[in-house]
Formats: C-alpha cells, sequence, structure tokens
C-alpha cells in the first residue's frame, strides 16, 4: 500500500472546495442500506433502505446484490428529488480487508477488486467502496470508504496470539470508536491525534479498544473480549475444543453459537437489554447476574487497554446504543471508574461519522489513502 498525497487529484478537489460540500454517505448492511446526504456538515435528508433477506439471498454472495443496492440507492436519490450534480463526493461504509489503517481510503478499480476477494471475512459493509464508486464515477467527482471495520492499527506485541499460526487481528467498531474519541477530543479543545483514549462500543457486539497517536493499537472484541447481547466473546478453550468436535455441531451451527446466540441470547433467550433491565426490576436474579457479568466482562477488557497505554489514559469513553443504559453504565463505572475519567457518549452515527470523515480529506485536513 502507498499514502496519497494532499495534492492528488487536485483539481478535482479544488472544484469541490469552490462550492459547499455535499456527500453523499453510504453504509450497507446485512438486511439494510443506509443513506445520507449532508452539506457542510448538515443532513440534507437520510434513508435507511430495508431488503428481504430471502429476496437477497436469492442474489447469491454479497456482491451478486450490489446492482440491486445501487439501483435502490438512486431510486431514493430521486424520490428526494436530489440533483447528484451538486454532490462533491461519496463515501462508503469500509469492507472486511486486512491491513488497512483507519481513516480514508480513495476509492480506486483495485480496492473494489480487493473487497470482492473470496478470502475476506464476508459483511455486508464491504459493497460500501464499490457502490459509493458506482455513484461517482460518472460524475467525475472522488469516492471514499472511512474506518473500515479491519482499520486497526495494532502495534506489533498485539499480534501475537500465543499460537504461531495465528496472528491477531484489528476488527472492532472502528468508524464509531474513532469518530467519538474525536468527538471527545473536540469537546475539550484537544487534537484526538495527541490523546490516549480508550473507548468501549456497546450494541449488538461489543468491542474495546486502546487509541494513541491517532490511531487502535490494541483491541479486545468478539473473539476474546466481552460477551455482548448476541456474542459469546472469549470464551474456555478447552471446553469449547471439545464442543466443536463432540459431533453434535457443524461449523455453520458453531459459528452461529459465537455470535448470533452467544451472550445474553443464550443465557437468558433475548438480545433485547431493556427487556432484560425489565427482568432485572421485576426481581429476577438469573438476569441480574448475567447482565452484571456482561458489564464486568467489559470493565475488564478497559483494564487491559490501559496495559497498552502503560497506564496514561485520559479518558474512558462509553459508547453505542447500550451506553444509553444507566443500569448498565453504572455497573460498569462500579468496576472500572478506578482506571480513569470515564465519560458516556451514547449512541452513533456512522453516516454522519463517514461524510465528515470524507470532508476532512476533501479540506487537506486528512490524507487519502491509496490502497
Amino acid at each position: 500500500m502507498k499514502s496519497a498525497g494532499m495534492t492528488e487529484n487536485a483539481q478535482t478537489t479544488a472544484d469541490t472546495m469552490k462550492k459547499e460540500t455535499e456527500i453523499l454517505a453510504i453504509n450497507p448492511g446485512s438486511t439494510t442500506t443506509k443513506i445520507a446526504v449532508f452539506r457542510g456538515g448538515t443532513e440534507l435528508f437520510s434513508k435507511t433502505i430495508t431488503h428481504e433477506a430471502a429476496e437477497l439471498k436469492a442474489m447469491g454472495d454479497i456482491f451478486g446484490q450490489m446492482d440491486f443496492r445501487e439501483k435502490l440507492i438512486r431510486e431514493v436519490l430521486k424520490e428526494e428529488n436530489y440533483d447528484v450534480g451538486r454532490l462533491s463526493a461519496t463515501v462508503g461504509r469500509g469492507g472486511m480487508i486486512i491491513g488497512l489503517h483507519g481513516g480514508g481510503y480513495r476509492v480506486t478499480e483495485k480496492l473494489c477488486q480487493a473487497m470482492r476477494n473470496p478470502g475476506n471475512p464476508p459483511h455486508a459493509s464491504s459493497m460500501g467502496a464499490e457502490l459509493a464508486y458506482k455513484i461517482a464515477q460518472p460524475l467525475g467527482i472522488p469516492s471514499f470508504i472511512y474506518d473500515s471495520t479491519m482499520g486497526c492499527e495494532l502495534i506489533p506485541i498485539a499480534r501475537i496470539s500465543g499460537l504461531a499460526e495465528l496472528e491477531r487481528y484489528g476488527c472492532c467498531h472502528v468508524l464509531n470508536s474513532r469518530a467519538q474519541a474525536m468527538n471527545y477530543a473536540k469537546s475539550i479543545g484537544k487534537e484526538y491525534k495527541d490523546l490516549k483514549l480508550i473507548v468501549a462500543h456497546m450494541g449488538g457486539g461489543i468491542s474495546v479498544s486502546a487509541h494513541k497517536g491517532g490511531a487502535v493499537i490494541d483491541i479486545s472484541t468478539y473473539d476474546d473480549g466481552p460477551m455482548s447481547p448476541e456474542r459469546t466473546g472469549g470464551i474456555p478453550l478447552i471446553l469449547w475444543t471439545k464442543m466443536c468436535f463432540s459431533g453434535k455441531y457443524t461449523e455453520s451451527q458453531v459459528e452461529k453459537l459465537i455470535s448470533g446466540q452467544g451472550g445474553i441470547m443464550s443465557y437468558l433467550g433475548t438480545t433485547d437489554c431493556r427487556k432484560v433491565e425489565a427482568m432485572i426490576k421485576d426481581g429476577d436474579e438469573k438476569a441480574a447476574l448475567v447482565y452484571e457479568a456482561m458489564a464486568y466482562q467489559i470493565a475488564k477488557s478497559i483494564a487491559q487497554m490501559t496495559v497498552a497505554l502503560k497506564g496514561q489514559t485520559d479518558a474512558v469513553i462509553l459508547t453505542g446504543g447500550l451506553a444509553n443504559s444507566s443500569m448498565l453504565t453504572e455497573m460498569i463505572k462500579s468496576y472500572a471508574e478506578h482506571l480513569g475519567k470515564i465519560v458516556i457518549m451514547p449512541g452513533e452515527d456512522e453516516l454522519g461519522a463517514l461524510a465528515a470523515g470524507a470532508a476532512r480529506i476533501l479540506k487537506g485536513e486528512e490524507e487519502g489513502r491509496i490502497y
């Protein structure tokens, strides 16, 4: 990989800066395609396009859905009476390519082909680059991806797994985690790159990441970190190995146990933490134990990340949808508040984060790398 200098596509970038920047952000999910258009940081409109799972399955792999999703995006833009000629750039959710850095990449044919590599973990976000490219190319404007799911820059020591054949790789909620870290830095008048932060993104999946020098340098996530509403997190390997070779499960069933049927779902039969909290308020002791166990595991992962920062932590940020729960955040604080200042920044705005990243590249505040 190589970095593109700020002057690459200089004429295109200069042209975009003559007018107020308008950016189309695209976030493809497993059964939705979310889009929004932003002008100068303000959302003009947004739309969540819902897809029937059976309809998508009939198209084969995720890349068989590309033309279908592009057509629907264009239909929404037309319904909104939006003139795509006003766009300065497009930006898509980054996909599952191991080795990407945090931040933005200009979308090229090479990057689109890399996203289609069958060796990559299958994930709907891998369509983001090509969808952005397809909209942008006929308009002669740049397209980007920003903060790919795999955009962690783990320090060498964090890549050692304990088994020579397996290297730890960076895969977490990079987009929202870095966006909230940047928002926090701005709120205290600091530069993100000058802070040492720990961010716990808490939703259907949970990841905890250490941030230093403007990069994610270590993570604790679904395969070695805390359990979440639907994922196991780290589990006892000897017992797990026996389960895998018991003859009771196929490979796909094993994968579903880890992600989809694990965590809170495994214990309580639901992934809805609002229901869990209602159970706790009604006196359900098992629900209380399991929910606090999730908080306990999140706190342990936060403690792990303080090691990556050698104890020099400026703040611990709790974010994602579950950060709206005062019950959960108070549980986490009871175990982790001695580790540093805890800041609660609920929710996530992935489309806004994508557009903001693309805008910084257009302004020359960040570089757009070339894959």
